[in-house]
């Protein structure tokens, strides 16, 4: 059977709009929802998915609307032998870099943010939070661009003597395996917070915790009815004044936990001094959100470094099947850039 390359040039050209616009659009919406959020500039993981949305947006606008000019006109005369090793450059090798040490940062920002002492300067903030996040870049500029731009020959066919094997190791095997890695240790790693072991010395019993200040770090965990219905009045031995009727006297045994949506609060009484253990439940969560974005990047960018670096070698038993195989290895890594932003997006709350 032999492909029909007239319907093989329509459907590439309709794939290449979609996805030049999709990537635009949900990429935006990811930007415009981290920067919703106060003091954004502030968070290296919200500076981090920024510059990933903004690294995803230069993969549609620049190589991506190359390649569309490549299937919409019939003169090439404008693909230089710059343009191309340039637009291979960043389209195969460093969104991929910078993608997959973007995930390692964002996994190791997870894991600091609870177990570093809370940093008050806004300005030191601000100079982390950026530094931070263009690290993948810096990276990707010292070590992949030489590594690729340094070994072309302009000027004889636009040759790369570079090795592939080389340029895939550093670019997407490496990237990949470190997220991955990194990923899986952040959810199988928890270690004490800077926030435990904070001891707060009285002797009143039972101890008031009022609804309002349980609720300040997310929803009011429900506790039984009765434990705080209307009437229930509790009084302060050193004081007449009765509690608000929104306070709730809670004589918990040792080690007793309330849970809220982030955080959970372990109260323990020991001889009159209580101590409040505040540990993040947030961590599993961004973790197994990590782990499933890194996983889904592999599965889209791997697949066509192999076939890249076997093709010399892959017996193909019809061009139709290679012409196939080769396509859908290459829309796959197209479609990560919608696919791991629209994660993203959806676990924003977090």
């Amino acid at each position: 059977m032999e492909p029909d390359m007239a319907q093989l040039l329509i459907s590439d050209k309709a794939l290449i709009v979609i996805f030049i616009l999709l990537i635009c659009l949900i990429n935006g919406a990811l930007i415009v929802t981290q920067v919703r959020k106060p003091m954004f500039y502030q968070s290296v993981k919200l500076m981090m998915i920024i510059s990933l949305a903004i690294g995803d947006i230069l993969f549609a606008l620049f190589p991506l609307v190359v390649l569309a000019r490549q299937y919409f006109e019939a003169d090439l005369t404008f693909m230089t032998c710059r343009l191309i090793t340039n637009t291979t450059t960043y389209m195969s090798f460093l969104i991929h870099f910078v993608y997959g040490l973007g995930l390692v940062v964002l996994a190791a920002e997870v894991f600091l943010r609870n177990r570093i002492q809370s940093i008050h300067d806004n300005r030191y903030k601000i100079v982390t939070a950026v530094a931070a996040s263009s690290v993948p870049w810096i990276l990707g500029l010292i070590i992949v661009l030489p590594l690729r731009m340094s070994n072309v020959d302009y000027e004889n066919y636009c040759i790369n003597s570079q090795s592939l094997d080389s340029m895939f190791g550093v670019s997407v095997f490496l990237p990949v395996s470190l997220s991955i890695v990194v990923s899986i240790v952040l959810n199988c790693v928890h270690l004490p917070t800077s926030q435990q072991g904070q001891t707060i010395s009285t002797n009143q019993l039972p101890i008031v915790v009022s609804q309002q200040t349980v609720a300040q770090q997310g929803n009011l965990t429900q506790y039984p009815p009765q434990d705080y219905a209307p009437g229930n009045v509790h009084y302060n031995s050193l004081n007449s004044n009765p509690y608000p009727q929104n306070a709730a006297s809670y004589p918990y045994p040792a080690n007793q936990q309330v849970m809220n949506q982030s955080s959970a609060v372990n109260i323990n009484l020991n001889q009159g001094v209580n101590t409040i253990q505040v540990i993040p439940t947030n961590q599993r969560a961004e973790g197994q959100r990590l782990f499933l974005i890194s996983i889904l990047f592999g599965l889209m960018v791997v697949p066509i470094a192999v076939v890249m670096l076997r093709a010399a070698d892959i017996v193909w038993l019809a061009l139709m099947v290679k012409i196939v195989v080769t396509k859908f290895v290459f829309w796959l890594m197209v479609a990560r850039s919608c696919l791991t932003p629209l994660i993203m997006i959806s676990y924003s709350n977090l």
